[in-house]
């Protein structure tokens, strides 16, 4: 057998379904850790005893942990969708219209209150990301006259732009969203270098790089399904986690 010709991606695929699938669970034990056992240990922060304490809080970065591998792998089919989409406008306007259902739904099940306007869901950024791309692929296509620096220049003024304004904003993951997504979107078509760049670029939490090793099995050949299930399923984990954080604290 003929090792050096065996690859993985021939016996592994993973359709779009099944990793966001993956991303959708590994977002809900993140959620759970924040809304059910990081608000139980501060609402109880008297009574638990320290090794209760200690076993609680391990539990809970182990959460947090799992959940960061959501995140990479939600902003790659951001960047899929845009590339692939002949209809952007009806796409910004899907997730506008997300991002205001999943407020409300966002601030009960992380902050046990209807408003809390220090921290918008990530559909926000994600329709910031949206915009960013468009906005890079028409200056792309618009300004062909213009020298490579000063194009490139404006490119890096835009990311920065859109960068900025996640983040005055306090929408989720603000500036790592955005430039996560820059990076996906300027290294399309170089598939083994998106992976190891967008890896790098998520590094700054343990587990995150992890979902990179997942995508390299992506069979962009079988086409997704259940596409509104995902979108609602954002605003319906929330819910969830709200009414089970009623229960338990």
């Amino acid at each position: 057998m003929d090792i050096t010709a065996f690859d993985p991606k021939e016996k592994i695929k993973l359709s779009c379904n099944v990793l966001k699938t993956l991303a959708c669970v590994f977002m809900f034990i993140d959620h759970c850790g924040y809304g059910i056992l990081h608000n139980y240990m501060i609402a109880h922060a008297m009574d638990i005893m320290p090794e209760e304490y200690k076993t609680l809080n391990s539990l809970y970065e182990t959460c947090r942990g799992i959940g960061r591998l959501a995140f990479p792998i939600f902003c790659f089919f951001l960047v899929e969708g845009f590339l692939r989409t002949r209809a952007v406008v009806k796409y910004a306007f899907r997730l506008l219209i997300l991002a205001v259902i999943s407020e409300i739904p966002f601030d009960l099940g992380l902050y046990g209150k209807a408003f809390n306007w220090d921290h918008q869901n990530i559909i926000l950024t994600f329709l910031l990301a949206l915009i960013m791309m468009t906005v890079l692929k028409y200056m792309t296509q618009t300004f062909i006259g213009m020298s490579k620096q000063l194009l490139c220049l404006c490119h890096v003024c835009t990311v920065i732009a859109f960068a900025d304004l996640a983040y005055l904003l306090k929408a989720d993951y603000s500036w790592k969203c955005i430039l996560l997504v820059a990076v996906l979107y300027y290294l399309k078509g170089l598939d083994t270098l998106r992976l190891l760049v967008g890896s790098a670029t998520v590094s700054w939490k343990a587990f995150a790089p992890i979902s990179f090793v997942l995508l390299y099995f992506y069979d962009p050949s079988m086409k997704p399904r259940y596409k509104y299930a995902f979108y609602l399923f954002y605003p319906v984990n929330f819910i969830i986690v709200y009414l089970l954080a009623r229960v338990i604290i």
